[in-house]
């Protein structure tokens, strides 16, 4: 739900991209800043990757900077959910 949030924050871009780090959303969820909190968020990142929600797209090397697309399907329910077309999204 946060990733939509931050989708739907963005203005709702059509290709459904976000950037993220992993250090910020630990923080926003309000996880240990240590590696347990980030392999948490990067563990879910995962498991919603692998349910055809999103795509990652890691950043080289060491950041924790990842470009995050959500999918279409994704973005058509949160687009229902909110009431919002896509035309009518600022």
């Amino acid at each position: 739900m946060m990733l939509v949030l931050r989708w739907l924050d963005d203005g709702a871009p059509e290709d459904g991209a976000i950037s993220l780090t992993v250090d910020e959303v630990a923080q926003e969820l309000g996880l240990d800043p240590d590696r347990s909190g980030l392999l948490a968020v990067m563990s879910a990142l995962g498991v919603l990757e692998e349910r055809n929600a999103i795509s990652v797209r890691w950043s080289p090397g060491t950041s924790s900077e990842a470009l995050v697309h959500l999918s279409s399907a994704l973005r058509q329910d949160a687009r229902e959910l909110f009431g919002r077309s896509e035309r009518s999204i600022d």
